[in-house]
C-alpha cells in the first residue's frame, strides 16, 4: 500500500566509538541546512546520538551535554585513557609497550569476558541522555543490538530507552554483555555495523552516516595479533560497504585513522563532520527534491489507478 502524507527521511547512525563524535557534527551541519528527520536508526555510538536527538533535536545541546560528559567522573570511571594508543610504533619504547599489551591482552582474554562492568556504561550513558523512555523521544527512534550467541540482530523501538542503549553501546570484549535467557547481548555494530536496513522500510528517503576509520595504516609490526585484527578490520569494513549501498544519501566524515576510544579527537571529528555535512548539503538537497517529485508522481499514478477501479 502506497503510504499518504508527505516524504518521510530518516537517518541511520553507525558505531566507531568516539568516531560517533562526527554524527553529532552531521546532524548539526544538516540541522542548520533545514534538514529534518522523521526516524532516526542508531547502532553502538550511534544509538547515543541518536537518542539524544530523539529526544532533544537540538544538535548543539548535544555537543555540550558530551563535553560535559568527558570532564565528569561518569567519563574518567569508563577507563578509555588506559587503553594504549597513540604512541610512535617506530620508537623503542612504543614497541616495547606495544609487545607487552599484546601479552597481556592474550593472557586476559583467556580468563575474562569482560573489563567494564556494564553498571558504569549505564552511568555513563544515564548522564547523556536527557529522557529514559521511548515513549518520551520527539521523534520515532529504532536501536540496534547483537546477540554473540547467533548472530542475529535485536531491535528496540519501546519501553527502557537506557537499557537499549546500554546494550547496543557494550562492545565485545571491552564492555560486560546482557544476558538474556540464551541470549548474550553485545555492541549492536557486531551484527550492523550501520543500521540503513532497518531503516529503508520505515522512510521514504534514508540517509546513512559512515564513521568507519577512513585511514588505515600499513602493518608495521607483523604479529598474529595484529595479522587477526587486520583481518577482522577488512571483513567488517567490506560489509558494512555493503549495507551503505541500500541508502539514498551517504555522508562520509574524515574520521581519519582514529581508534575508538580516542576521545582527546572528540573537537576534530565533530568539525569533521560539521564540514562533511555542510559540502554535502546541496547534493543531498537535489537527491532529496528529485526523489520528492518521484515520490509525487508515483503516488498520482497510485490514486488515478485506485479510481479507474470499477466493480
Amino acid at each position: 500500500m502506497f503510504k499518504k502524507g508527505k516524504q518521510t527521511i530518516g537517518i541511520a547512525l553507525g558505531g566507531g566509538g568516539t568516531r560517533g563524535a562526527a554524527h553529532i557534527g552531521v546532524l548539526q551541519g544538516l540541522h542548520r541546512g533545514g534538514i529534518r528527520f522523521d526516524r532516526v536508526v542508531g547502532t553502538s555510538a550511534g544509538a547515543v546520538v541518536g537518542a539524544m536527538y530523539a529526544a532533544t533535536m537540538d544538535p548543539e545541546w548535544i555537543e555540550q551535554r558530551f563535553k560535559d560528559f568527558l570532564v565528569s567522573e561518569n567519563f574518567k570511571n569508563l577507563g578509555t585513557d588506559r587503553m594504549v594508543k597513540d604512541r610512535d610504533p617506530h620508537s623503542p619504547m612504543s614497541q616495547i609497550a606495544k609487545r607487552v599489551r599484546d601479552q597481556f591482552v592474550l593472557i586476559m582474554s583467556l580468563n575474562k569476558t569482560f573489563i567494564l562492568k556494564k553498571e558504569r556504561l549505564k552511568n555513563a550513558f544515564s548522564f547523556l541522555l536527557p529522557v529514559k523512555t521511548f515513549e518520551e523521544l520527539k521523534i520515532s527512534l529504532q536501536v540496534t543490538a547483537t546477540d554473540i550467541q547467533t548472530g542475529e540482530y535485536q531491535i528496540y523501538s519501546s519501553g527502557d530507552l537506557l537499557e537499549a542503549v546500554v546494550q547496543s553501546g557494550s562492545i565485545p570484549g571491552y564492555t560486560e554483555p546482557t544476558y538474556s535467557g540464551d541470549k548474550i547481548i553485545v555492541d549492536g555494530g557486531v551484527g550492523l555495523p550501520n543500521p540503513v536496513s532497518i531503516l529503508k522500510p520505515l522512510v521514504d528517503f534514508t540517509i546513512a552516516v559512515d564513521v568507519k576509520r577512513t585511514i588505515v595504516p600499513d602493518l608495521a609490526d607483523l604479529n598474529i595479533y595484529e595479522i587477526l585484527q587486520r583481518s577482522e578490520l577488512i571483513g567488517s569494513t567490506k560489509f558494512l560497504d555493503h549495507l551503505l549501498k541500500e541508502a539514498d544519501f551517504v555522508i562520509r566524515p574524515n574520521t581519519m585513522n582514529i581508534h575508538w576510544s580516542q576521545f582527546n579527537y572528540f573537537n576534530k571529528l565533530l568539525e569533521n563532520g560539521r564540514k562533511s555535512a555542510e559540502e554535502s548539503l546541496s547534493a543531498l538537497e537535489k537527491k532529496i527534491s528529485k526523489h520528492k517529485y518521484l515520490y509525487y508522481r508515483l503516488k498520482q499514478w497510485f490514486v488515478r489507478r485506485n479510481n479507474s477501479v470499477t466493480f
